[in-house]
């Protein structure tokens, strides 16, 4: 296996582990899951430090978020293309949310502009870009495009439906923030594309929620008493939105 491939391998192995046990791995952990000797990591890598960096920078990549939100279909209806990046996201803030959580970053790495990241549709290896050019812009400009021949359609232009979309889907996808009670992608496009306001007209477009069990009662049963829940003196634990 050429030294580029090791290293992806242990990087992705570093991720996944990292993700799955919350913390982070041992290299004996991270050799199993990479399926090769512990020493190669020492191969490699000059050390396991290194190897974190490079697996914190590749999971923070945007790069392959542009690539899936490429491949939305651009004929579907406004709504669909919207719970489609929505999905996009919120899996995206989720991995983001628990590599944080399980390394005790308080915010992302900077490695600037990831352009080659964006021209591959992975992450690319290299040394750092320049921090003032924006790191999200190629990845938003991706998602603008999906939206430009919906301006009669919208009272706000669609690159601000986009940045209240994004808002809204960070903090309707962080367990801590919603209490548990986590949206569906569908949920989140809904509330900002139509409201919650009772009308008389119905909608006519299919846009009509399924009923569902109500968030206020997810909510409050993700929020039962904590001797509901835990064991006589154990700790909860803390909740922490991240910066990311």
């Amino acid at each position: 296996m050429a030294p580029d491939d090791r290293r992806d391998a242990l990087v992705d192995a570093f991720v996944r582990v990292a993700r799955r046990e919350g913390r982070a791995p041992t290299t004996s952990e991270i050799a199993a899951e990479a399926g090769v000797a512990e020493g190669t990591i020492y191969r490699v890598f000059a050390s396991k430090d290194q190897l974190e960096q490079d697996a914190v920078q590749a999971a923070f990549c945007p790069g392959p978020v542009r690539r899936r939100i490429t491949a939305v279909d651009p004929e579907g209806s406004l709504h669909d293309r919207l719970v489609a990046f929505t999905r996009i996201m919120q899996a995206r803030f989720t991995e983001v949310f628990g590599l944080m959580g399980a390394l005790g970053l308080t915010e992302p790495p900077n490695r600037g502009p990831h352009l080659a990241c964006y021209e591959a549709g992975r992450h690319v290896r290299g040394p750092e870009g320049d921090a003032h050019v924006p790191v999200h812009q190629p990845l938003l400009d991706t998602v603008h495009a999906l939206l430009v021949h919906d301006d009669d359609e919208l009272i706000v232009p669609g690159p601000e439906l986009v940045h209240r979309l994004r808002l809204f889907t960070f903090s309707a996808s962080h367990p801590g923030i919603t209490d548990g009670a986590v949206l569906t992608p569908e949920e989140i496009v809904d509330t900002v594309l139509l409201g919650l306001r009772r009308r008389d007209d119905a909608p006519t477009n299919g846009l009509t929620p399924t009923p569902r069990e109500s968030v206020a009662s997810r909510a409050s049963r993700a929020t039962r008493h904590p001797s509901h829940d835990h064991p006589a003196g154990a700790r909860r634990p803390d909740r922490e939105a991240p910066s990311c």
